[in-house]
């Protein structure tokens, strides 16, 4: 087993689907698994934005009503992960200027 340092990763995320909009538990998973797997997917983009010295933490929030597809969630997520690498890219200049 590997140290405890050894484990850290550049991005930490976490996914929650609240029980007030998705009653069944069978439906709350299926929202998380396609999270999850758009998350998996499209991550190397955000990764190569981190710098080695940082670690970021991030939590997804599903707050639709309707149960979505996997191109609905894609598409937010890759929004959502351009606009994090546009805001740590600024950040990175602002420091360095």
């Amino acid at each position: 087993m590997l140290p405890r340092e050894a484990e850290v990763s550049p991005v930490r995320v976490g996914f929650t689907v609240p029980k007030k909009k998705f009653r069944k538990a069978v439906e709350r998973n299926r929202v998380k698994r396609l999270l999850r797997e758009a998350w998996r997917l499209n991550r190397h983009t955000l990764y190569a934005a981190v710098p080695e010295e940082s670690q970021l933490h991030i939590f997804l929030i599903f707050t639709d009503n309707k149960l979505p597809d996997i191109e609905t969630i894609s598409s937010v997520v890759i929004t959502g992960i351009e606009k994090l690498v546009e805001k740590l890219a600024t950040t990175t200049q602002a420091k360095d200027a």
